[in-house]
């Protein structure tokens, strides 16, 4: 009995002891489990945040064991860091730069690199130094032609020098000549003067023998002047004055019909009548006269339409219904005549259309009409005894006096406006004493039936 209670308590206590130990065991293994994890997330959080400056991969690549030994016995980070500051200061002398910076700083574009700008200012600087090699080249030729001239200039100042002496000794030879020829000319001028003195002398006493002469001459005109007088009163007394050539009827109306405004007229082509013609129509041949004086318009103006051997059509160009066109009225145009060409004189500018401004072209309009109307029309505006009317435009205003400063320009303008006035006012007044018909535009219609353009 001793001995089997005995073995049982030694299992017992062998088994408490294996019971003990197990859980003092399963403690140490928690606890120890428990370490490694958290010692394992630590490990993992360093890694991250290794792998945040620096990956595994690029901690095995070749360049950064090369910066690794460069960096000495600083850290890769610190030796990064002071490379960085260093560009910085080298290339803006900003340490605290970036990339962006430097690009802003330099002009350069996202894809540019210092070393293309580099080239192209080199570049740049041999273009600038060949151009200025060039221009010192130029400079220095430029400074050999001056060099050159600059001999030039003294030689010709000195030939000109030379020249300038020469003259001056023969301006004093001229001078002592010069002398002698004014004591010739003194004792010349005394003889002359003496001379012209004997010749006055002579002129007074021939002159007063001639003034004797021309008095008898004078007497004997007045005699002859007196006798040409009375027999001139005698000529005109009995000789008839030639009618107004503008107070000439060429034609009788002959017909007449309201409806259509036709007139029929008794000259065709036996007279020269040709078609587009006009004729300006009267009551009567006293009324050409009257208006050839006043200016004053006839009844109606007419046009030939249509031309037959002895007899015209005609259209009305202006009427007047209560002076309506009738048998036997006449019709007149001045510058017509069958058996006879008129011979005008147009001067001046003419305003034919009314719009108020007078003009050459216009005086121009004037002539064509007359060679059509078969009239003959002078190219020179001087007056001959063979002229049977004188036309003048619009007379031509005075000029203005001119300023006491007047330009060139002023002084011609004055003086054509000058002449061109007094021309025509000469005209006017000579073909006045001559007795030649004077027409202006107005009377020009009147008498030859035109109606405005």
């Amino acid at each position: 009995m001793s001995s089997r209670s005995g073995g049982s308590t030694g299992v017992l206590v062998a088994l408490v002891v294996f019971v003990v130990l197990s859980v003092g065991l399963l403690t140490t293994s928690i606890v120890l489990y428990a370490g490694k994890s958290d010692a394992e997330t630590k490990e993992s959080q360093a890694r991250a945040e290794l792998n945040s400056f620096i990956s595994a991969e690029e901690r095995g690549r070749s360049e950064t064991q090369a910066l690794k030994n460069n960096a000495g016995g600083n850290s890769l980070f610190s030796y990064l860091a002071e490379q960085t500051a260093q560009t910085g200061d080298f290339v803006m002398s900003n340490r605290g730069a970036n990339l962006a910076d430097m690009r802003s700083a330099l002009s350069l574009g996202e894809k540019d690199t210092v070393k293309d700008a580099m080239r192209k200012l080199q570049q740049e600087r041999d273009a600038r130094t060949q151009e200025a090699g060039a221009l010192k080249s130029r400079a220095n030729e430029l400074t050999k032609e001056i060099d050159t001239l600059k001999e030039q200039l003294a030689t010709s100042e000195k030939t000109r020098t030379e020249a300038v002496n020469a003259i001056s000794k023969s301006i004093s030879s001229f001078s002592d000549a010069a002398n002698g020829y004014r004591s010739e000319f003194d004792t010349a001028k005394a003889a002359l003067d003496q001379a012209r003195a004997d010749m006055a002398t002579r002129f007074d006493s021939e002159t007063g023998a001639l003034q004797g002469e021309i008095d008898t001459l004078r007497s004997e005109r007045s005699i002859l002047d007196s006798r040409i007088a009375a027999l001139q009163r005698k000529v005109e007394s009995s000789s008839a004055k030639a009618a107004n050539p503008a107070a000439l009827v060429d034609a009788h109306v002959v017909g007449y019909e309201a409806k259509t405004g036709t007139v029929f007229i008794d000259i065709g082509t036996n007279r020269r009548v040709a078609a587009g013609m006009t004729f300006e129509v009267f009551d009567d041949a006293a009324g050409i006269t009257a208006s050839a004086q006043s200016g004053n318009r006839g009844k109606a103006s007419i046009q030939v339409v249509k031309v037959g051997d002895t007899t015209s059509t005609c259209r009305i160009l202006r009427g007047s219904g209560s002076r309506p066109i009738v048998k036997d009225d006449v019709a007149a145009n001045a510058v017509f005549n069958p058996d006879y060409r008129f011979k005008f004189l147009v001067h001046g500018k003419f305003d034919t259309n009314n719009d108020g401004k007078a003009t050459t072209g216009e005086a121009d309009y004037i002539k064509s009409r007359i060679k059509e109307w078969g009239g003959d029309v002078t190219e020179s505006d001087a007056l001959s005894g063979d002229l049977d009317f004188v036309v003048l435009g619009v007379q031509p205003p005075l000029p203005s006096p001119l300023p006491s400063d007047a330009t060139e320009a002023q002084t011609l303008a004055y003086t054509e406006q000058r002449n061109a006035r007094e021309l025509y006012d000469s005209l006017f007044r000579t073909s006045a004493d001559a007795e030649i018909p004077v027409l202006n535009w107005t009377r020009f219609e009147t008498l030859t039936g035109t109606v405005n353009r």
